[in-house]
């Protein structure tokens, strides 16, 4: 006899939920391997593009088999270019930790869609190889929206808050594409509207700066939201300080999700030197410097005006 649907979720993560349908009917899964899962950046559909096969199974089926799966997860939320890529890499190369790196289908909930589904993913993305693993999941940046609601519903569920400090995220955001900071923006502001905070600014009246630091301290605020709310399950991490006091900061992470590690063998592994989103490209310490001075260089007009707007 062949095993249900049901049986194939419980036993492992093999079957990941990639994708809903527009209308919420029919979830797409595909087979993922512990080493699949170790390569992935993002958990979204950039996997169907290397031809991983799938299959479409409508979403009764998938809540059925999904009951009961208990909710036994940990977070790393963050803004962009704060390091959360390295830390979820370094912290899955340990045994007790099952990283996953941006589910797709929590970037729904975190635009406010199929919010009443939350608990039965969540109990897919806890779902491990092993007993004695723990999910920990690398939410996409403005999932941190929803931090609070997520760290609710896991009971005793920690979390690490990423960041780096305006003048960092300025400069390496105004050197490069600003397609994260364009096709969020309109949410960002809303986001900081929505707390009470700069009313009457329109988007089109900002420059690039500008428009970088309002996306920083958005945000920033959804952090604050998350560590005002649960103080005692959350802990900073300055990416720059993390970069300058590596062991320290790491031992700090360590100790925050009460597990023991040997840190000296984590940084000094090969992912140290290549954290970048793409594993296989050299991106480092020195590197990141290099490119964040170069950045300085060009834009620091645009990055003055930035820090000048968040001291409006």
């Amino acid at each position: 006899m062949s095993p249900s649907l049901r049986d194939v979720i419980s036993a492992s993560p093999s079957l990941f939920p990639i994708n809903l349908s527009q209308d919420g009917s029919v979830v797409q899964l595909v087979n993922l391997s512990e080493s699949d899962y170790q390569a992935a950046s993002f958990l979204d559909n950039r996997l169907l593009q290397d031809g991983m096969p799938s299959a479409q199974v409508p979403w009764c089926e998938i809540v059925n088999a999904a009951a009961g799966l208990p909710l036994y997860c940990d977070f790393i939320f963050h803004i962009s270019h704060a390091g959360s890529t390295l830390l979820a890499r370094l912290l899955g190369l340990h045994d007790a930790f099952f990283s996953l790196r941006e589910p797709a289908i929590l970037r729904l909930f975190g635009q406010g869609r199929f919010t009443d589904r939350i608990d039965p993913f969540l109990g897919l993305f806890s779902r491990t190889f092993r007993n004695d693993q723990k999910a920990i999941i690398k939410a996409t940046s403005f999932v941190s929206e929803i931090g609070g609601a997520l760290l609710d519903r896991v009971h005793n569920s920690r979390a690490v808050l990423m960041y780096v400090q305006a003048e960092t995220f300025l400069a390496a955001l105004l050197d490069g594409a600003l397609t994260d900071i364009t096709s969020q923006c309109e949410s960002r502001l809303a986001r900081l509207q929505k707390r009470g905070e700069f009313k009457s600014i329109r988007l089109a009246s900002l420059s690039p700066g500008e428009l970088v630091a309002m996306s920083w301290l958005s945000e920033m605020r959804s952090l604050d939201k998350i560590a005002e709310q649960f103080p005692d399950r959350t802990h900073w991490i300055d990416f720059d300080l993390f970069l300058k006091e590596p062991h320290d900061q790491l031992s700090r992470v360590f100790d925050h999700f009460d597990v023991h590690a040997d840190v000296n063998r984590y940084l000094s592994s090969e992912t140290m030197r290549r954290y970048a989103k793409k594993s296989e490209v050299h991106y480092d310490t020195d590197f990141r410097r290099n490119l964040l001075e170069k950045s300085r260089a060009v834009c620091g007009e645009e990055i003055r005006r930035g820090l000048a707007w968040l001291q409006c």
